[in-house]
C-alpha cells in the first residue's frame, strides 16, 4: 500500500506538533504515563519543576525557560499567554494522583510539598478559569496520563477559582480543599453538581475571618442540605492569614483519603480521630453525627468543628 505525499506531510506535521508543543484539538488520551520535557528546574525539597506557556487563543502548550529571579515563585505571563507549572514527585503514586493549585502559586505550599512526598504531582495555571484551564487539564490527563480526577487546592481568591471550575466540571475532580475561601453566588447555586458526583469538601477558615459566615458556613449549610461530604475546620482566634497549617499532615491525609468516591466504604476520617490527633496534651473527642457539635480548642493548630462523614 502506497503512502501519498499528503499523508507523509500530515504524519511529519503530527510528529513536529507532538515534539514541540501540544494542541488539544489533535490530542488523544494517553494510555500510560508520559514524562515531561522542556526546561527543568527544582522546587522545594529538590522536586523537579517544569514550566510552560499556554497560548490563550490556540491553547498550544510550549516549554518555557523561566528567569532564575523567580526562585520558587512564578512571574506574570507574556500577553496572550498563561504560565503553567508541573512539579513531579520522585516516585509517582499508583494512579498518578495530582493536586491543582487554584491561585497564589508557592504561597504556604507545605501541604503540596507533603503531597509530593506521597507521590502526587502538583500543577498550576495562571487564573482565571475558562477554556484555557480546560486545555491545561486535557494536556495533563490526555497527553501525560495523570488521574482524571485531581484534588483542588485554593486559598482566598483561589477558592473562587476552584469552585468556579469544579462546579462547571464536577466529573473532573475528586475533592476540594478550600482555605479561607470565597465563592461566587453562581457557584454556590451549583454545589449540587459536586454533591451528585460525590466530591468531598474540606474548608479551613479562621474564626475571625469575615469570609467565614458569608462563604464557608454558607457552603457547609448548603452541602449539608445536599447530603454531600464536607469537613469544616476552624482556626480559633485567627483571621484571614496565615493560610494552611504549620503541620500539613492533616490536610495531606484528608486529600489522600478522599481521592476515591465514598460509595462502598467511607474514608477512615472522622471528627473524633482528628480531634485526638490535634489536641494539645489531653485528647478530646466529639460525637459523630450529620451535624456534629462545635469543638474548638485555642491552639496553634485548628480542630475539626463539624464533619458529616462516618467511619
Amino acid at each position: 500500500m502506497k503512502v501519498t505525499l499528503s499523508a507523509r506531510v500530515a504524519l511529519l506535521a503530527a510528529g513536529i506538533l507532538w515534539a514541540g508543543f501540544w494542541c488539544p484539538r489533535v490530542a488523544r488520551a494517553a494510555s500510560i504515563y508520559v514524562p515531561y520535557n522542556g526546561e527543568k528546574t527544582t522546587w522545594h525539597d529538590g522536586f523537579e519543576r517544569y514550566d510552560y506557556l499556554l497560548d490563550e487563543a490556540s491553547f498550544a502548550i510550549t516549554p518555557f525557560e523561566r528567569p532564575d529571579s523567580e526562585k520558587f515563585a512564578v512571574g506574570g505571563p507574556p500577553k496572550g499567554q498563561r504560565r503553567c507549572i508541573v512539579v513531579v514527585p520522585k516516585q509517582a503514586a499508583p494512579g498518578h494522583p495530582w493536586s491543582w493549585q487554584g491561585c497564589y502559586w508557592d504561597h504556604e505550599p507545605q501541604a503540596e510539598v507533603e503531597l509530593l512526598r506521597r507521590g502526587f504531582h502538583i500543577a498550576f495555571i495562571t487564573p482565571d478559569p475558562g477554556k484555557q484551564w480546560d486545555a491545561w487539564y486535557a494536556w495533563l490527563t490526555e497527553k501525560h496520563g495523570l488521574s482524571k480526577k485531581p484534588a483542588f487546592v485554593g486559598m482566598s481568591r483561589g477558592g473562587v477559582n476552584e469552585y468556579d471550575w469544579t462546579t462547571a466540571n464536577p466529573d473532573k475532580v475528586s475533592c476540594i480543599y478550600a482555605d479561607n475561601p470565597a465563592i461566587r453566588p453562581e457557584a454556590l447555586a451549583k454545589l449540587g453538581e459536586l454533591a451528585q458526583n460525590d466530591v468531598a469538601l474540606l474548608n479551613i477558615c479562621g474564626s475571625a475571618d469575615s469570609l467565614l459566615p458569608r462563604n464557608t458556613l454558607a457552603i457547609e449549610n448548603r452541602y449539608q442540605e445536599l447530603r454531600g461530604r464536607i469537613t469544616v475546620m476552624i482556626k480559633d482566634g485567627h483571621a484571614h492569614h496565615p493560610h494552611s497549617l504549620k503541620n500539613p499532615k492533616v490536610i495531606a491525609d484528608w486529600i489522600e483519603q478522599h481521592m476515591l468516591p465514598a460509595r462502598g466504604m467511607r474514608p477512615e476520617f472522622t471528627v473524633e480521630k482528628f480531634i485526638e490527633n490535634l489536641a494539645v496534651g489531653k485528647s478530646r473527642s466529639a460525637r459523630q453525627s450529620r451535624r456534629a457539635a462545635p469543638a474548638r480548642v485555642r491552639q496553634e493548630q485548628p480542630v475539626v468543628q463539624r464533619s458529616n462523614e462516618g467511619g
